[in-house]
């Protein structure tokens, strides 16, 4: 059987506009380590599904605030020895409607880990382990007061180089 791409009728620009900037935002906000770019860029309610990268996290609903709170946490983004970098590459819309879009991007998470001891606000801070994963990352928007907001997030890890858990674990941890 051949594969059928899907091609949405009911995309408008603005709708691809929206899911664009918001996607986006949700990377900045990561990156920059910013709670209030995360928080714009999610529905009330998030789904977040890491079972094909790091099992052990599973899938968990969250309050927004939660998630921000804990995603940009001691334990996960919110590192501070941790920089990273996440990029979006082309969008496959997998379906359309009023109520919801599900899309698939292409993407490249790289984590680099700041050497302990350096000025870790400076963009030209060393960088002593990294670890780079390649992944589809499927997300969910829903129309929230008019705006598209993303609802779910599910990365499906193609490969990674160094070692992620590694390279994210928490300040003063030492490497194993």
């Amino acid at each position: 059987m051949a594969f059928e791409i899907y091609i949405p009728s009911s995309l408008t620009f603005q709708d691809y506009i929206g899911i664009s900037q918001c996607a986006r935002t949700l990377a900045d906000g990561y990156d920059r380590k910013d709670k209030s770019r995360v928080r714009a860029s999610l529905a009330p309610t998030i789904i977040v599904d890491y079972s094909k990268v790091v099992p052990e996290w599973g899938r968990k609903t969250f309050a927004a605030d939660v998630f921000v709170e804990e995603w940009l946490g001691p334990t996960h983004l919110g590192v501070k020895a941790l920089a990273t970098q996440h990029l979006l590459g082309a969008p496959y819309f997998k379906s359309v409607s009023e109520e919801e879009i599900v899309v698939e991007w292409q993407q490249l998470a790289s984590h680099g880990r700041r050497v302990e001891g350096e000025d870790y606000a400076h963009p030209m801070c060393k960088i002593d382990e990294i670890s780079d994963g390649r992944s589809w990352m499927q997300q969910i928007f829903v129309k929230v007061d008019g705006q598209w907001r993303i609802s779910e997030i599910r990365p499906e890890v193609l490969y990674h180089t160094g070692d992620f858990l590694k390279v994210g674990r928490p300040d003063g941890e030492r490497s194993a």
